[in-house]
């Protein structure tokens, strides 16, 4: 007679499921932190009350980031806006026709980058502040005693351009952060 297989019986073991309060996935009982916002659902107030303030934190960096890039579109807005003026003055000069285009085509550049800057920051401020040294070089090249001329507004500008940049880089970054906690309040 063949030897009986014992049958080993298991017992249930699904674990009760909660709901995360911060970013409603489901999270078993056992565990402390989200593993999909890091909320801590199972842990006291303080470290819910610290969570809670690193989100907004997380928000206030982003709005203030938000308003300097705001200064850059701005600043881009400016450029193109001058390049236009500047496009006219050449235009009505008859006898520098080359610098109009010239002019018209920054003008346009520029008011693409500050549309880009709202869509793609970093690549939309980094493309301009590309172009705008572009430009400086080919005038400094062209005409070298240029270099010193407008020194102050060159350096104002490339400083809204390293601001635009961080800023961009801080959107980028607190952007992802807040994402990952799937905070929906």
């Amino acid at each position: 007679m063949p030897e009986e297989c014992p049958i080993i019986l298991k017992k249930d073991s699904m674990e009760e499921k909660k709901v995360c309060s911060n970013c409603k996935s489901d999270i078993d009982s056992s565990e402390k932190f989200c593993n999909n916002c890091g909320f801590p659902e199972n842990g006291d107030e303080k470290e819910k009350t610290k969570f809670n303030f690193g989100i907004k934190l997380k928000k206030e960096a982003l709005a203030d980031a938000n308003k300097k890039l705001k200064q850059v579109r701005i600043l881009l807005y400016v450029l193109a806006g001058l390049n236009l003026v500047m496009g006219l003055f050449w235009i009505l000069n008859e006898e520098t026709f080359f610098d109009a285009i010239g002019s018209f085509f920054g003008a346009v550049v520029f008011f693409i980058c500050a549309f880009w800057v709202k869509k793609q920051p970093l690549t939309g401020v980094l493309a301009a502040f590309i172009f705008w040294l572009v430009v400086q070089s080919l005038v400094i090249f062209i005409d070298p005693a240029l270099l010193l001329k407008g020194i102050i507004w060159k350096v104002l500008i490339v400083g809204f351009f390293i601001k635009g940049i961080q800023s961009a880089k801080d959107v980028k970054e607190f952007t992802e952060k807040l994402n990952r906690n799937n905070h929906t309040s």
